[in-house]
């Protein structure tokens, strides 16, 4: 305080200064890449199990593998999230192993596949060429002293050039197979059951009989696995049923290793019309022709 002539006046105190600001903070470490190894992960072992997509899948697992591992050594360093990283890496090795797995099953699957396409019959039993026969006509087709023009090679057997016949015994590795000479059978069937109907105009009711044994390693159903049709010359083919016949092969269950079944198979054939019957034995088999009925 002082003195002036108006009186006294007083002066302010000083202000003390003020601490010194504390410090920010650190701001927290993230672990961004633990999180995406994981999220990788888990959409590559989703998408492991998807044919052809789980050729990516692989890749991806490929990547979430190195993303969770990565994330996983920031974790051992104080980034957060080390179990997601954990996580990451085990469903990584889960995908891949799993990619690796169906791919074989796949792969498996389609050699099973391109294996039962080649299933055709062949004839069996006594008209069936020997192994001899075979190597000696492979030799004479590669022979020198083969002629410059050779005649042309005849139709392969039970093909619709070189048809079988209703007496020759047909199978493969499931099958074997006796197709009786089809008939015109309206009597028969018209006596079966009052119900049936007369087939259209310009169409008869053609009976085969078959008589079939299961050869195979697990189980067949005849009237499944077992297909009979007419192919006529006017090359349409012709499956339509019958209506209740007598002795249908429909009645007869599946079969084990060595089972045998006989029945009749029924076609809606054009009257009077020329053709070849066919016998298909298994689901991708290729069908056989037999000579045409009359």
């Amino acid at each position: 305080m002082s003195t002036t002539p108006n009186g006294p006046t007083f002066e302010p105190l000083p202000v003390p200064p003020l601490p010194p600001a504390l410090g920010t903070p650190p701001p927290a470490r993230g672990n961004g890449l633990a999180v995406a190894g994981f999220v990788v992960a888990l959409v590559a072992l989703l998408l492991s199990l998807i044919p052809i997509v789980n050729n990516g899948a692989f890749v991806l697992a490929l990547v979430g593998l190195v993303l969770a591992i990565v994330g996983l050594v920031k974790a051992r360093r104080g980034a957060p999230r080390q179990g997601m990283a954990v996580a990451g890496i085990v469903l990584a090795v889960v995908a891949g192993a799993a990619v690796l797995a169906s791919q074989a099953f796949y792969s498996s699957v389609l050699d099973d596949v391109a294996d039962s396409l080649d299933d055709t019959p062949a004839v069996t039993g006594e008209g069936a060429p020997a192994e001899s026969d075979a190597d000696v006509a492979d030799q004479a087709a590669t022979d020198e002293d083969v002629a410059a023009d050779p005649e042309p090679a005849p139709a392969e057997e039970g093909t619709r050039d070189n048809p079988f016949t209703f007496a020759e015994t047909v199978g493969n590795d499931d099958w074997t197979v006796d197709l009786g000479k089809p008939h015109e059978a309206w009597a028969d069937i018209r006596a079966e059951n009052q119900f049936n109907e007369a087939p259209a105009d310009g169409m008869e009711y053609w009976i085969v009989p078959v008589e079939a044994t299961y050869t195979g390693t697990e189980t067949g159903t005849p009237w499944v696995d077992l297909t009979v049709e007419f192919v006529g010359d006017d090359n349409v083919t012709y499956s339509d049923s019958c209506g209740v016949i007598p002795d249908d092969l429909t009645d007869v269950d599946e079969l084990y290793e060595g089972g045998s079944a006989k029945g009749n198979v029924c076609v809606a054939v054009p009257a009077g019309a020329p053709g070849a019957w066919t016998l298909t034995a298994g689901w991708f088999a290729d069908p056989v022709f037999f000579r045409a009925k009359g």
